[in-house]
């Protein structure tokens, strides 16, 4: 598999900055193998991974479903480690974290605009124990997602079109942001909103889930008072490369839009 100069230079500061994790990179062949042998005793997850034909759908969900399988850290192959991953988590929570995740952007209350959330997280990197409650509400999420919107355009799940916002929701990171308040809701007993994360500066420890400020994985962002690459509380940089567009309906038709206009 031949890949750009940069991924390269990419994978080789993780695998310099991390020399103890094991660092995998899987093709499409080997997610499909990979999700069919895991989840071999879970019909319902190998069917609707294997029936995707959306790429980013596709990519989307196989990070939640490798995190789920065995854990570990995902990160899309357009990040760039600023920090060894042993030191993302402060050592007054590392006995008690189980799943990291960042901040993307933050409104602070003052207006969506054209976003989805209020606060959404990212999805480009995500920490996670195997098994873990959080990644089974995602794939679970997914899946009824999935065979709603197949259902609402009277199609099967090989023939969905997805525009943006039906990616963001069913598969993206507006998908991961929900599951994790329901989650945090399901084990704290109270109602977990957004307001609870909206303007921190440094990591908050809910229950076992450790969520980043937006400096953390969203540095060198233009909103959401994200700091620069070369703030200390940056830990993964995100390049915005976007390769995940290639065969994608929903970049199709965002590309459409905007040629039109």
């Amino acid at each position: 598999m031949a890949l750009e100069k940069e991924y390269q230079d990419n994978i080789r500061l993780w695998d310099e900055k991390n020399p103890t994790w094991r660092h995998e990179i899987l093709t499409d062949d080997g997610a499909f193998e990979y999700v069919r042998d895991t989840f071999a005793g879970s019909p319902e997850i190998v069917k609707a991974f294997t029936t995707l034909t959306d790429n980013i759908m596709r990519a989307d969900f196989f990070r939640y479903l490798c995190l789920l399988g065995d854990g570990g850290v995902y990160s899309d192959m357009d990040t760039e480690a600023l920090r060894p991953i042993e030191t993302w988590i402060p050592e007054e929570y590392k006995n008690r974290t189980n799943a990291v995740v960042g901040v993307e952007y933050d409104t602070f209350g003052q207006g969506r605009g054209m976003a989805l959330l209020d606060l959404q997280l990212v999805n480009w990197t995500i920490m996670s124990r195997a098994n873990h409650r959080l990644m089974e509400i995602v794939v679970k999420n997914i899946i009824a997602a999935l065979n709603a919107l197949a259902q609402k355009q009277g199609v099967p799940l090989s023939e969905i079109k997805a525009n943006f916002n039906d990616v963001l929701a069913s598969t993206g990171p507006v998908q991961l942001t929900r599951s994790t308040w329901q989650y945090l809701t399901e084990v704290t007993g109270q109602e977990f909103t957004w307001e609870r994360v909206s303007g921190i500066t440094e990591p908050l420890l809910v229950h076992d889930v450790l969520i980043m400020p937006v400096t953390s994985f969203g540095n060198g962002q233009s909103h959401s008072n994200a700091g620069p690459q070369t703030d200390e509380a940056a830990l993964v940089h995100h390049q915005f490369k976007g390769s995940w567009k290639t065969g994608s309906h929903a970049y199709k038709e965002m590309q459409k839009t905007e040629e039109a206009s």
